[in-house]
């Protein structure tokens, strides 16, 4: 193949922002597939880093979609586009700061999201079977969501931590910094269909963050999440 042919996904969110799934080649070599051809070398040393072939894949995957995907924006070739990091280390564009975009991978699939005009953030995990959602709970949920948990059966109980899951992550990648309590001082569940709901108050960094969940592969759960307010609207 070319390169990676990112697969685009409908999503509740503002038309500015355009969402695609990445499909991982495992089968493929990152030393001479044409899928990776327009990786920088210093991302070739980061990919040959990871001890497992999946995870380099994963990781070069996503940014030689990124590259793909970014390149159309600003008209240059995928070789061309430059990253930089902001001042908490979020991966920016060089070329243009005002430009967002975020990502986010797992098992055979990853997800880009892109805006020119506002702060934007993705995950998707893959459910794990077997995985003991309590042995996290902790770190991730609010009290009362593990209350509500708890009444569920246990189906049940492991697709609804996945979504509270991706929807935190979601909405703590928006902000740039993240929020500095964490993920368990922000409660999204019961949830009730396709909108993100902050329950038990909203902190100051989230009020101009919205998110929705989005389909997922099966076995997956994903959320994207994005600034109400656009960059040229701030001060």
């Amino acid at each position: 193949m070319p390169f990676i042919e990112p697969v685009p996904l409908p999503h509740g969110g503002p038309s500015d922002i355009t969402l695609w799934r990445i499909d991982f080649p495992f089968d493929a070599s990152l030393d001479d597939s044409p899928a990776f051809a327009c990786l920088s070398d210093d991302e070739r040393v980061r990919a040959g880093r990871f001890l497992r072939h999946e995870d380099a894949v994963r990781f070069g995957g996503t940014r030689a979609a990124l590259r793909e995907l970014l390149a159309r924006h600003l008209e240059v070739t995928a070789q061309a586009v430059r990253f930089a990091k902001d001042a908490n280390g979020r991966p920016q564009l060089a070329q243009s700061a005002a430009f967002d975009f975020n990502v986010s991978h797992t098992g055979a699939h990853g997800l880009i999201a892109i805006s020119p005009l506002r702060r934007v953030g993705v995950d998707i995990e893959q459910h794990r079977v077997g995985f003991d959602w309590r042995s996290i709970a902790p770190l991730t949920l609010d009290p009362a969501e593990v209350t509500w948990l708890e009444r569920r059966d246990a189906v049940e109980q492991s697709s609804a931590f996945y979504d509270a899951w991706v929807a935190k992550e979601a909405l703590v990648k928006t902000t740039g910094a993240g929020i500095a309590r964490g993920l368990q001082h922000l409660a999204v569940l019961p949830r009730e269909d396709a909108q993100v709901v902050l329950r038990n108050g909203i902190p100051d960094d989230m009020r101009d963050i919205a998110a929705q969940w989005i389909a997922a592969p099966q076995g997956y759960s994903a959320c994207v999440a994005w600034s109400m307010t656009p960059f040229s609207h701030r001060r």
